[in-house]
């Protein structure tokens, strides 16, 4: 059963990367072999990066200026005490999304580099 379950696991993750440059032509099976590396690595690191630094950071930064005042220490502490746990939350589907967006791009354009295996140095 796990057997199956892990092959099962490898074909949907072959068959996502292999979909999305549909429109051309491919060119060596190194472009899909390799975004389909960069998904399985990329994903849970983007997970890892967007729950525990990028959405809890840009939640606390922007409810302390709602607040009034982005460098006030008083507004910063408000904004990390509800912005921190809703950055966590929200940082799992974003990191998601972001991690396969990142592992398609790169890891097609790219593949196997430094760059198709490291999420956290996209802008914030």
């Amino acid at each position: 059963m796990k057997k199956s379950a892990v092959l099962l696991a490898a074909i949907a993750t072959l068959g996502m990367s292999s979909a999305s440059f549909a429109d051309g032509a491919l060119d060596t099976g190194k472009s899909c072999v390799g975004s389909t590396v960069a998904m399985v690595v990329d994903v849970p690191q983007g997970v890892v990066v967007n729950t525990l630094y990028k959405c809890p950071y840009k939640a606390t930064k922007s409810l302390a200026e709602a607040f009034g005042d982005e460098n006030g220490w008083k507004q910063n502490i408000v904004g990390a005490v509800f912005g921190v746990p809703a950055g966590a939350v929200f940082g799992v589907p974003y990191g998601v999304v972001k991690g396969g967006q990142h592992a398609m791009s790169v890891g097609w354009d790219k593949p196997f580099s430094k760059e198709a295996f490291i999420v956290s140095n996209e802008s914030k």
